[in-house]
């Protein structure tokens, strides 16, 4: 089916094209229209072909347009196609991302060079520099857990994705089954959390949590060479090219919507949504004619009840927080969380339900703030990386700002920063007899013998202390760094390199402070 062609205005050959489209959606029941007003606001001739671009996000007056030329530049415009700034830049890399890393309000460059990921500081130092095992081909820096520092994902030549927390932790490291032409970070899901969105050479999407778990695939036609996506409001939408003068524009579904005609083969393209302006989005397109063409483009539809259903669908597989080891439920082998078959026999592995995600990370918070009531958010992020259960996706300050709303916590976001203004309460009057506690390390050491695993009712059971001040000490011990191991809804699971007696010790002595 064709777009309606609502309105038409200007000229195409002379950059001032201004179209309305009208979509009628083929499901008639659903009975939406999607549209679209496009304005191409600028078409500049390039002295090389740009083969990396990059919207840096903002409003209309500071947003910025990053591209990376053959001819050894990166030059910089605005989203009228004004340049700003030229600098000398080697074409050695392979692509760029702008992102505040350190999460100190300052940008930083993100590149792929070779075999490595490059990030530098706003005066050209540098900040990162990670050996991979492969070419890096995408990359792209959001901040995807909220704690106003960028992560970064990566592309590589081998299929492989790798995303990096802030301080070059990898989040996880998956491989896809085709060649990749693209990775973007993503709120597909509107629920304030990222996702990582990979776009193969065959024209596939696949959609994963920050985990590195799978909630959906697409197919947006046969294939494609850019990428990139549109996001308003709650609406998503994705733009794809290939080797033809036009760019696709495809629907959540796999629908799609209509497309743009260039003047050239499509070499790079970039999006991003105005912070300011919700209804209105930024593309800019390079074509192999040596042009930069500068776009903006306005929709003012509703989501349909098709793609509402499929972000519920995305949003519910999400929800659920995997347990960080995992058993094959043929042989009882141990498995990786992302991997799909068991490698010892080769059958699927099953998902597990445990612990709710939100829940843990509330417990989390509470627990580490009672030793940190003044701390950045960058800082907690880090600390509670070491409580949750792996993978674990979240959202620290949408998360803080739950928990203040529902006086779960007493605190407040101080900009960067949590300020808790009431510690947690003295728990004296419910832990056991001085004589019990005494006993623990012993019982401790019964529970452990030829094994790692603790069953958490076990312990509240043969220590006497409540299954709350049990988890809370276990946690604040694991933000600490002060033990090491696997804190699930049922299991604590010392880590291999955690010493038995030094464990039994820490948490001895915690408790043992607690009970003053």
């Amino acid at each position: 089916m064709k777009p309606v062609v609502h309105e038409l205005e200007g000229n195409i050959a002379n950059g001032q094209n201004n179209l309305t489209l009208i979509w009628p959606h083929t499901d008639t029941s659903l009975r939406c229209i999607v549209k679209l007003r496009l304005r191409e606001v600028a078409k500049v001739p390039v002295a090389a072909d740009a083969y990396s671009l990059y919207v840096r996000q903002g409003s209309a007056a500071n947003a910025q347009v990053f591209a990376l030329d053959y001819g050894d530049k990166l030059r910089v415009y605005d989203v009228a196609g004004s340049l700003k700034s030229s600098r000398n830049w080697s074409s050695k890399v392979r692509c760029i991302a702008v992102g505040d890393i350190d999460g100190d309000g300052k940008d930083a460059l993100v590149g792929g060079v070779g075999k490595r990921v490059l990030v530098v500081d706003h005066k050209g130092r540098p900040m990162w520099k990670i050996e991979l095992e492969s070419t890096v081909l995408a990359c792209d820096a959001r901040d995807v857990d909220g704690d106003d520092a960028a992560e970064v994902v990566v592309a590589l030549q081998n299929q492989r994705v790798i995303l990096w927390n802030d301080d070059k932790v990898a989040l996880f490291s998956i491989k896809v089954d085709n060649k990749i032409a693209d990775v973007w970070l993503e709120d597909i899901t509107n629920d304030n959390e990222m996702e990582v969105v990979v776009a193969d050479r065959l024209g596939n999407l696949t959609i994963l949590s920050t985990a590195g778990y799978e909630l959906m695939r697409l197919k947006l036609g046969k294939s494609l060479t850019v990428f990139g996506v549109l996001s308003f409001g709650k609406r998503k939408m994705f733009v794809t090219g290939e080797r033809s003068k036009r760019l696709d524009i495809w629907d959540i579904d796999g629908n799609k919507l209509t497309s743009i005609d260039l003047t050239g083969n499509p070499k790079a393209l970039a999006t991003r949504m105005a912070d300011d302006v919700t209804d209105t989005a930024y593309l800019v397109v390079s074509t192999d004619d040596r042009r930069l063409s500068f776009w903006e483009i306005v929709e003012s539809s509703k989501e349909t009840q098709s793609e509402k259903r499929i972000m519920q669908e995305m949003g519910s597989t999400k929800l659920t927080l995997y347990r960080r080891a995992i058993k094959c439920g043929n042989c009882g082998a141990p498995a990786l969380p992302e991997s799909r078959k068991c490698d010892a026999c080769g059958a699927v592995l099953e998902r597990l339900e445990g612990y709710k995600t939100k829940e843990f990370i509330k417990e989390s918070i509470d627990s580490i703030t009672t030793k940190h009531e003044k701390i950045k958010l960058k800082d907690l992020d880090r600390i509670l990386r070491r409580t949750l259960p792996r993978p674990a996706t979240y959202n620290l300050r949408r998360s803080l700002q739950s928990m203040i709303e529902a006086k779960e916590i007493e605190g407040h976001l101080d900009d960067d920063t949590f300020v808790r203004t009431v510690k947690r309460k003295r728990v004296q009057d419910v832990m056991p007899p001085k004589e019990k506690i005494a006993e623990i390390p012993e019982v401790l050491l019964a529970l452990l013998r030829g094994d790692n695993h603790l069953e958490i009712d076990t312990m509240v059971r043969r220590t006497g202390v409540p299954r709350n001040i049990l988890r809370h000490t276990l946690l604040i011990l694991l933000a600490e760094g002060i033990i090491e191991g696997n804190l699930s809804e049922d299991h604590f699971v010392l880590a291999k390199n955690q010493d038995t007696k030094q464990f039994i010790k820490k948490l001895h002595s915690e408790l043992v402070e607690l009970s003053r």
